[in-house]
C-alpha cells in the first residue's frame, strides 16, 4: 500500500506552532476526526496509545496510532512543527515530523504492515528531509514525497 493513499491535502498541517505533545495530538485528532469519529474521542484515543509508550521512532519522527471501532479504512494526518516537540524519543531528539494513523479495531495485520512501512520510509534521512520540508513549506510538495 502507498502511504500517500492513507492521506488527502487536508489532513496535512506543516510548521504547526505547537510546543508540546498534548497540543500536537490536538491537532492531530482535529484533522483526523469525522462527524463518526469526533475530536475529542480520537485524541482520548491517541493520548492513551502515548502515555503506554512513545511512538517516537527517533530522529525527529513519531507515529502516533490507534484502532477505531467502526472506522471503514485506514486514514492517516500528517504535522509537522516550527520547532520539535518532547515527545519521549529514544534518541531525545525533540519531535517534529508526526504521521498519525486510525486503523479498523479488527486490521491487526494490516495496522502492523502499515507502521512497518512508515518505519521503514522515515528511517530513510532523504524521505524525511522532503517530508518535513524544513527549507520549504509546501503541503503539495510534502505530499508528493511520501511514497
Amino acid at each position: 500500500m502507498r502511504l500517500s493513499h492513507l492521506l488527502s491535502f487536508d489532513r496535512i498541517v506543516l510548521a504547526h506552532a505547537a510546543s508540546d505533545r498534548d497540543a500536537v495530538l490536538q491537532q492531530l485528532a482535529a484533522l483526523l476526526s469525522s462527524r463518526d469519529h469526533p475530536q475529542d474521542a480520537l485524541y482520548a484515543a491517541l493520548r492513551r496509545r502515548e502515555l503506554g509508550s512513545s511512538t517516537a521512532l527517533g530522529d525527529g519522527v513519531a507515529i502516533p496510532h490507534t484502532r477505531v471501532e467502526q472506522l471503514d479504512k485506514p486514514l492517516a494526518a500528517f504535522v509537522t512543527t516550527r520547532s520539535g516537540v518532547d515527545f519521549q524519543a529514544p534518541d531525545d531528539v525533540p519531535v517534529d515530523l508526526f504521521f498519525a494513523l486510525l486503523v479498523p479495531a479488527h486490521a491487526t495485520s494490516e495496522h502492523l504492515a502499515i507502521l512497518a512501512e512508515f518505519a521503514e520510509c522515515f528511517s530513510d534521512a532523504a524521505v524525511r528531509e522532503l517530508c518535513a520540508m524544513r527549507a520549504n513549506h509546501n503541503a503539495s510538495s510534502t505530499f508528493s514525497a511520501i511514497p
